[in-house]
């Protein structure tokens, strides 16, 4: 209601954001980092909000630049999902892209994440398999996105 007491539309701020999982260009290796904020062991894709003024594509670009300081191949990018995420009021839209360096050297931001690694598709598809393994790759739980992300890789060619 506004001060009159008529109803008042209220629509509610959404800053989308996109995670996006990099993969080589042969799609042999894909690369997963672990945040301070996640176990250890638990390596996920990559994440950050989108700027003003910003497309998504260019937020994977410069997200995955600031992050691991790999490039990717912006003609790769491709959609796969979304999934609403309430922390902070985002929608999270999921991508899959490629190097553009191949297997490039990762150079992290530790005020983003702690590590970050190219993983192999089996150890990855293993992981994924058996959550169980201890000491192991842990990948993120089904039902979140960048699993999708993941299983979206593993069962493609």
């Amino acid at each position: 209601m506004n001060s009159n007491g008529k109803p008042h539309l209220h629509w509610p701020r959404q800053d989308p954001s996109i995670i996006v999982l990099l993969t080589n260009p042969d799609s042999t290796h894909a690369l997963l980092a672990r945040s301070p904020r996640h176990p250890p062991y638990l390596y996920t894709a990559l994440a950050g909000f989108v700027e003003a003024g910003e497309d998504f594509e260019s937020a994977v670009v410069r997200e995955v630049h600031e992050e691991v300081g790999a490039t990717v191949d912006r003609q790769s990018i491709n959609y796969v999902a979304s999934q609403p995420w309430p922390f902070p009021r985002s929608c999270m839209i999921g991508m899959r892209a490629q190097s553009l360096d191949g297997l490039s050297p990762i150079h992290i931001d530790p005020n983003e994440i702690v590590d970050a690694q190219w993983f192999e598709k089996e150890t990855v598809y293993q992981a994924a398999r058996d959550s169980d393994l201890m000491g192991a790759l842990l990948v993120p739980s089904l039902g979140v996105l960048a699993r999708s992300l993941v299983d979206d890789w593993l069962e493609s060619d």
